[in-house]
């Protein structure tokens, strides 16, 4: 039977709630200078999953990633390992690599003038190099960037200063060790533009109120969306979500990633939202002050005990299907959003105690591009 919101009084979690009620301005989604400040402040120093591991299966393999006004280069070394470095060449600034796939030479060059790079982005050949300066040419590489590989996914900062990613993560990263994503696979994934600020879409997938009414027919009836617990892990924070049918017949003494579907955020954009076996994970990247891409994954660990892979595919099929259609409905009502997002009837948003994630959130924004506290 579907939980419906009519329900008088708070559940256990819900009074458990870890923040009070709050309200942001408006301007927090509007500011076009706010939005500058959260790209330099935030999105220039924090790390991110850009990739699987799995999109660079072998050595020399590159692939492209252009995301906030960037585009970096990254690619499988000889040795296994991973390099990342700015796409841009250092005599005139054009684009060096476009796209993805094999470098057997382990070789860029440059389209216009014929400058060389290696697989890590050092200049290894200069045309006409006599009529240089020779000490310009020195050294001479496109600048790195810093690159991890952890949990089966690619992660990038285009930070100099930002802490090494295991500390970046702290508990989140914890968290999310227990489940070996190192050993699970990425099936399907997609992408949809959203006309939106990029603080809207992290809004709409960071509570559970919204279910029994955007999600009345895919999900009210799956998660039991006022059971979930709250905890917060600044900058980042996550919560247990019980799943119906499935919650109540884990031992007592299950651990949480065992019993429960699991929903982290880890800041500023990127949610990992895990069931024991298989997760889908997506990402908000800003493109506008008032336009997102949201790229959303479905990765899978291996057959449960009992299944075949014929018959795992198949359920890993179904949940994608049914992921696509919970995009859908939140999309809907995210891009209706624009159509009145200018209204002068909307002058702030007002969070409750169910929405504490959405309020910790906007408060780490307001405190790193150094505002007073905004929520």
């Amino acid at each position: 039977m579907t939980q419906t919101p009519q329900k008088t009084g708070l559940t256990a979690a819900e009074r458990q709630y870890p923040l009070p009620p709050s309200r942001l301005d408006v301007s927090v989604y509007r500011d076009p200078d706010r939005y500058r400040a959260e790209i330099e402040a935030i999105f220039h120093r924090s790390w991110f999953p850009v990739h699987p591991s799995s999109d660079l299966p072998t050595a020399r393999d590159f692939l492209t990633w252009d995301q906030l006004g960037q585009s970096v280069v990254i690619t499988r070394l000889d040795d296994g390992s991973v390099a990342a470095w700015h796409n841009v060449c250092q005599h005139r600034g054009a684009r060096l690599v476009d796209g993805s796939g094999h470098c057997g030479r382990a070789r860029f060059t440059c389209p216009w003038h014929g400058f060389v790079y290696d697989l890590e982005g050092a200049v290894s050949s200069v045309p006409l190099r006599e009529s240089f300066d020779e000490d310009a040419l020195r050294g001479l590489r496109s600048p790195a960037v810093r690159v991890r590989e952890w949990g089966g996914w690619i992660w990038l900062t285009l930070s100099g200063a930002a802490p090494p990613l295991e500390d970046y993560l702290g508990e989140i990263g914890r968290q999310l060790s227990g489940y070996g994503l190192e050993g699970f696979s990425t099936r399907f994934r997609t992408s949809v533009r959203l006309k939106v600020n990029w603080k809207i879409v992290m809004d709409a997938f960071s509570e559970t109120w919204h279910v029994p009414f955007t999600h009345r027919d895919t999900l009210a009836g799956m998660v039991m969306w006022r059971d979930a617990v709250i905890r917060l892990a600044s900058p980042h924070s996550w919560m247990t979500l019980p799943i119906r049918g499935f919650t109540q017949r884990a031992a007592a003494s299950a651990d949480h990633r065992e019993s429960h579907l699991c929903h982290y955020l880890v800041f500023p954009n990127t949610i990992f939202s895990c069931f024991p076996t298989h997760l889908q994970m997506w990402s908000a990247w800003p493109v506008s002050v008032d336009e997102t891409l949201l790229c959303a994954y479905e990765v899978v660990g291996p057959p449960p005990a009992g299944r075949t892979e014929e018959e795992w595919l198949r359920h890993n099929e179904r949940d994608w299907r049914q992921f696509l259609d919970v995009l859908g409905e939140d999309s809907e009502v995210i891009n209706n959003i624009a159509t009145v997002a200018g209204s002068l009837g909307f002058r702030h948003s007002m969070l409750n105690t169910a929405e504490s994630r959405l309020t910790a959130f906007h408060r780490e924004v307001a405190e790193r591009i150094g505002e007073e506290e905004s929520a």
